[in-house]
């Protein structure tokens, strides 16, 4: 019994070695809260839309537009982070996302609201995740240093899926029982919550050696330093594919719970839920790891399991059946993305940390890009189809750089 207790004592501690920071504490908190107002818009709109259009092209290509913005801005905005304060970057990007959502959902409750308006948000959205995501990558090596990364990557990962879980489901059932407008509000007041907790953050973020150089240079610098390092290239190529065609299809989600699962706005909540609490496991695994040392093999099997999953989560008709497939693909996929992202970190000198992440988050950009891809994509072919072909790609990839990858060392940044 002893022996039993010690062993759930030193796995709690593992769980947990982050969130002994109080800096980090509401850097989590306002991961929970910030993926809910994310993932309450991911639901509203997808339907929305879906509803307005009755087009999978659309459906797939207004998010696309989120993605322009952070592929035209992220190097930008990793210039930026470079030279101010991180917390207050962060802090800017959830007002803005939430004052953009009230604007949503007022014109949805005067029965004004038209596609252009959702594009035009979803622009503005786009601008604000990409100042978002870097902020938090570069906070999380400067609150927690070098041993943790691993962990509070995956601990972050974890508050933002609990988020999800809660707001998927909850964002479909406000749907069904108020009306559209008041999914967006919900989103709206999760988001300032989350940037409240911000303001409760203790300690200097601004970054410890500032970049003055003029922007157009200090951009050239962190293309030229990617370049210099081969693992980075290839590692962020790898994000980049499976930001275009694995986190794609969680676009199509409305397209397959509607017309190929026949459920509604609460069966598609509780659809994207199901992933969500696929990421909560996946996440709480990989934290419970602590400093584990061959995050490659992390990257690589979880890129492989992640076709697997796309490939049967594509197949399925049975809604039951759906749900179980979701929660498997999409913890596959949260596993490659925090290992991956802790890799990139490491590999990373502390003073390109901000332009890396911001080129970073340019990757993820395609998700979106990829969302018009796949709508176009099952226009023609069928959403279930599309879908897998993007699976099969991300296989054949991880498969052929399986070797390569074995080389990459953390030693040297």
């Amino acid at each position: 019994m002893s022996k039993e207790k010690n062993f759930y004592q030193q796995l709690w501690g593992q769980l947990t070695q982050s969130l002994a920071i109080p800096a980090y504490r509401w850097l989590w908190f306002n991961s929970i809260l910030g993926s809910m107002r994310l993932i309450a818009i991911f639901v509203a709109r997808g339907w929305l839309v879906l509803t307005l259009t009755d087009s999978p092209f659309w459906v797939g290509a207004v998010p696309a537009l989120r993605g322009i913005m952070q592929i035209l801005l992220g190097a930008f905005i990793g210039v930026l982070l470079d030279r101010v304060n991180r917390k207050w970057a962060m802090l800017i990007a959830e007002v803005g996302s939430s004052l953009t959502a009230v604007c949503i959902g007022i014109l949805i409750l005067f029965g004004q609201i038209e596609l252009w308006h959702l594009m035009v948000a979803t622009l503005f959205e786009g601008a604000f995740i990409a100042i978002r995501w870097p902020a938090i990558n570069t906070l999380i090596l400067q609150v927690v240093g070098q041993k943790r990364v691993l962990n509070a990557s995956a601990a972050q990962m974890l508050g933002f899926n609990l988020g999800n879980v809660v707001a998927s489901a909850l964002t479909g059932w406000i749907i069904v029982q108020f009306g559209m407008a008041f999914g967006y509000f919900f989103a709206a007041f999760t988001g300032l919550l989350a940037g409240g907790c911000l303001l409760f953050m203790r300690g200097d973020f601004r970054p410890q050696a500032i970049n003055h150089e003029p922007v157009v240079e200090a951009i050239k610098d962190g293309l030229g330093y990617i370049r210099s390092k081969p693992a980075l290239v290839g590692l962020i190529g790898l994000g980049f594919l499976m930001s275009l065609l694995g986190w794609s299809n969680l676009t199509m989600m409305p397209v397959l719970a509607r017309d190929y699962l026949n459920v509604g706005a609460d069966g598609l909540g509780f659809l994207t839920a199901a992933g969500a609490i696929g990421s909560l496991v996946s996440t709480l695994v990989i934290a419970s790891l602590g400093d584990y040392g061959d995050k490659i093999k992390l990257v690589k099997f979880a890129g492989l399991a992640t076709t697997i999953g796309i490939l049967f989560f594509s197949a399925s008709r049975i809604y039951g059946l759906s749900l179980v497939l979701a929660a498997l693909m999409q913890g596959a996929l949260m596993a490659f993305e925090v290992s991956l992202t802790a890799s990139v970190i490491l590999l990373t000198a502390d003073h390109m940390q901000g332009r890396v992440q911001g080129i970073y988050t340019q990757v993820f950009g395609f998700t979106w890009i990829g969302g018009l891809v796949l709508g176009t994509l099952a226009t023609f072919l069928g959403a279930p189809l599309a879908i897998a072909i993007g699976g099969l790609l991300i296989g054949l990839a991880i498969l052929l750089l399986w070797r390569p990858m074995d080389k990459i060392q953390f030693s040297q940044t």
